[in-house]
């Protein structure tokens, strides 16, 4: 296979679809799923693209297999998410590789990983490989905002989705060191639960040289003190506690046996203390909040009358929803009104006890001998939930290797995918899929 040839075939369809704007708000995801279609078409796999709203589309290609297993599906999204423009070393949206990166909204999340998965399905039909199950690949609309145009409306109305055995999403990564050298292979099989509330607060405006008790924004921000200082119970999960079990053997020798059972090691408070103050590991660990949206007044000497708040929480899968709204009230006190205005549900995670993690796992060991593949509660919500919760066994993990300083690229300035990263990506899936779809 001549990976060199393929890796710059990629980075040129990369490049011409990160310069497609598909920001969303609004999305036009439809231009996306247009230029896939082409390229689909180039090499004669099917696909058909969907379209539930004016511009929000979505494309599903289908590479044929004989049907003796049943399908696997290669799911990304087309949307991306706003960038400042003017805090970029280059132009957000015009693709430009400098140093062996190339730099772009959506290089990372997710257009990448749409590209890397489309490339698979071209190798194998270039290959003519004989496959016993299908292989889908799924380009969504609107996974930044929700899902309500993307995979949500496709789970309900194209039904040849619900038939896949196996998905691979996005969400983890494998994991670097600040040298980057590869440390761990993180695969999302489970996820938190989103939980988003809005806060109101009322009170009486008037001219703000003339000071009341009853100023809604003073209101509010005394509520809003109590619930962000509130350090929520740790509470680790079996899958949790198997992630730190795994990767102790790389840790320090001082802390290693708490890492070998983390549950006793945040007994003890300095350790706990060290280990939480890590937010990935953190929000691993408890139900998180995150203030994220504060909204009140339109002139400096006016007192409004209302102010709003947003709070954005992420809870563990067997937190009571319930008695984690009763908290919050309560903090929040009797003066601010709260109402849910998003919601997941808690789905079980998806086993680790198939081919295709032994897939992984065996890719992992012939390329990076001393990484453990690692199940990985990802804090953040991707589309993968609306698949767990059809049956279908979905694991969440980028085929790129990422320090951590590289993630959080993610969302903000400067996001970029190295060249290196497009050819072993591509490389981890074709070898993966090879191996559970032959």
């Amino acid at each position: 296979m001549d990976w060199n040839r393929l890796s710059d075939e990629a980075t040129r369809y990369l490049q011409d679809y990160i310069r497609i704007d598909t920001v969303n708000p609004p999305g036009n995801e439809v231009a996306g799923a247009r230029f896939l279609e082409k390229v689909f078409e180039k090499d004669s796999i099917p696909c058909e693209i969907f379209e539930p709203a004016p511009g929000r589309g979505s494309i599903l290609a289908t590479l044929k297999g004989s049907g003796e297993k049943r399908p696997l599906l290669l799911l990304s999204h087309i949307d991306v998410v706003p960038a400042e423009k003017t805090q970029w070393e280059v132009g957000a949206f015009e693709a430009i590789v400098k140093d062996g990166y190339l730099y772009g909204r959506g290089a990372l999340d997710d257009k990448s990983m749409g590209i890397v998965e489309m490339m698979v399905l071209l190798i194998l039909r270039r290959e003519k490989v004989s496959l016993k199950r299908d292989i889908l690949f799924l380009a969504a609309a609107d996974e930044e905002t929700g899902g309500k145009w993307g995979i949500e409306w496709l789970i309900e109305n194209v039904p040849s989705l619900k038939k896949a055995e196996y998905a691979f999403n996005e969400g983890s990564y494998v994991i670097c060191d600040e040298t980057g050298a590869p440390a761990r292979y993180e695969l999302s099989n489970g996820q938190k639960v989103l939980f988003q509330l809005k806060l109101k607060a009322k009170g009486t405006s008037g001219h703000a040289s003339m000071p009341t008790a009853d100023n809604p924004n003073v209101k509010l921000v005394r509520g809003l003190e109590s619930v962000t200082k509130w350090e929520t119970p740790l509470h680790v999960l079996p899958m949790v506690k198997e992630y730190f079990s795994k990767i102790a053997p790389k840790q320090p020798p001082e802390s290693r046996r708490y890492f070998e059972d983390v549950e006793k090691g945040l007994s003890h408070q300095d350790f706990a203390k060290e280990l939480t103050s890590n937010p990935i590991y953190n929000a691993m660990l408890r139900d998180t909040i995150s203030l994220t949206i504060l909204q009140a007044g339109t002139k400096v000497n006016v007192i409004p009358s209302e102010s709003t708040a947003t709070l954005d929480c992420r809870i563990l899968p067997d937190t009571s929803k319930a008695h984690f709204f009763k908290e919050i009230k309560k903090r929040l006190g009797d003066e601010i009104e709260i109402e849910v205005i998003s919601e997941g549900e808690a789905v079980p995670p998806s086993s680790l006890d198939t081919d295709l993690f032994k897939a992984i796992q065996k890719f992992a060991e012939r390329n990076d001998p001393d990484c453990p593949v690692v199940p990985h509660l990802l804090s953040g919500a991707t589309d993968g939930r609306f698949l767990r919760k059809q049956g279908i066994i979905v694991y969440d993990l980028c085929p790129f290797r990422l320090t951590a300083k590289e993630l959080l690229r993610i969302h903000g300035h400067n996001e970029r995918i190295s060249l290196e990263n497009l050819k072993f990506g591509m490389r981890f899936m074709t070898e993966v899929i090879r191996d559970v779809a032959t």
